[in-house]
């Protein structure tokens, strides 16, 4: 027997790692508790629902994702991740694209884990 619709939104509601997934256009359309307790800490705003990822992001930065996302909308890249350093240790940082039923590229979701994977 599979999970609920209910269940599985209250798995990625309440999973302790943040998650936030933007569109194709790079506007935020999903953010779980944990992303938004972490936006609160590091940004001081805890909603980013309806704004561009960018925001959460230097202009290095910003150059990168928006590299990743071509390269994601070409499939030339099936994922990226990295690992910073924050003031209670590591955080590694995954981006994975998602496409619609079509191939198409929807966007991208990223998970942030409080902690090193490597």
């Amino acid at each position: 027997m599979g999970l609920s619709m209910e269940k599985i939104i209250a798995m990625f509601e309440y999973l302790n790692a943040g998650i936030v997934a933007s569109d194709a256009e790079f506007k935020v359309i999903y953010q779980n508790q944990k992303c938004r307790d972490m936006f609160e800490e590091a940004f001081g705003t805890a909603d980013y629902i309806g704004r561009l990822i960018h925001e959460c992001h230097n202009a290095a930065a910003t150059e990168k994702i928006k590299g990743y996302y071509r390269e994601y909308k070409e499939k030339e890249r099936v994922l990226d991740y990295y690992v910073m350093d924050e003031a209670g240790g590591k955080m590694t940082i995954v981006n994975v694209p998602f496409y619609d039923e079509n191939g198409t590229f929807g966007g991208v979701v990223e998970f942030i884990f409080e902690s090193s994977l490597d």
